[in-house]
């Protein structure tokens, strides 16, 4: 495990968060950031947490926000061109989408964070739906908790398990 890690022990801490803070955003900031690899950055800051290289705790406030703000970004272009993007998403996918996120509210938008792909169409959709804009950041914020928060602990557990 120790290999896969190497590139990444000898960084400057900032950096490795800085980076990886950029990915997670870039996920769902923009529409293709869903082929951008964030399981893999959460598993690995969780590896460099369980190395000493990150701090756990720290690496779980920095994807939580870098997901929050990437999600904030997204919602706010589906409230602005939501039409637009319907055509660009394609008409049965944001179809679905709306449907799955008027149905299930919250939940939906905490079971859209876990599934890729969908993550980045999902605050889309709520931001052309006119979710308000207050359940949207509380169901964000909780989605991305516990999301960040299981990828990093796995990333973690198997490093010490492993490493």
């Amino acid at each position: 495990m120790d290999s896969l890690l190497r590139p990444f022990l000898d960084l400057p801490p900032p950096l490795v968060y800085l980076a990886c803070a950029l990915l997670i955003t870039l996920e769902t900031a923009v529409l293709p950031g869903a082929v951008l690899p964030t399981l893999s950055t959460l598993l690995l800051m969780g590896g460099l947490a369980a190395h000493g290289t990150l701090n756990l705790p720290l690496a779980l406030v920095v994807a939580v926000l870098a997901a929050v703000a990437g999600d904030q970004l997204a919602f706010l272009e589906g409230r602005r061109w939501g039409a637009r993007l319907r055509a660009r998403v394609g008409h049965a996918r944001w179809t679905r989408a709306e449907s799955f996120v008027a149905r299930y509210g919250v939940p939906g938008l905490i079971a859209g964070r876990c599934l890729a792909g969908v993550r980045t169409v999902v605050p889309r959709v709520a931001g052309s739906a006119a979710m308000p804009h207050r359940r949207f950041t509380a169901g964000s914020t909780c989605a991305a908790v516990l999301w960040a928060g299981a990828e990093l602990l796995a990333g973690h557990a198997g490093v010490a398990a492993f490493g």
